[in-house]
């Protein structure tokens, strides 16, 4: 089987064995003490490092991620992605509006 991604805003959805079975992880800024628990818990790191990595992403800034890979030792890493592009816009105007409906009505 290949790789599968599982992906969430709340770590609380997340089944123990999903969690206990990553291999890769990468952890944005999560919001509340459970949640940053449940996902510490869930990496079954060491007590010493369970505590510093805890401590670590509650001083998360946007933007930047925890990433720990176990096939490649194991070691968490920080990561900031240099920009986030987005080809989404906002909502279109009433011009726009008025200009797709009269581009949908011709089709018809």
């Amino acid at each position: 089987m290949g790789p599968v991604v599982i992906a969430t805003q709340n770590p609380m959805d997340l089944h123990y064995r999903a969690l206990g079975n990553a291999g890769v992880w990468c952890i944005g800024r999560l919001g509340t003490d459970a949640d940053r628990e449940r996902v510490v818990d869930g990496m079954a790191l060491e007590p010493a490092a369970e505590k510093a990595i805890g401590k670590l992403m509650q001083r998360l800034l946007p933007r930047w991620f925890l990433v720990r890979n176990v096939h490649a030792g194991g070691e968490v890493m920080l990561v900031q992605p240099r920009w986030a592009m987005s080809f989404l816009r906002g909502p279109m105007t009433r011009a726009e509006l008025s200009a797709a409906r009269a581009a949908y009505a011709a089709r018809r």
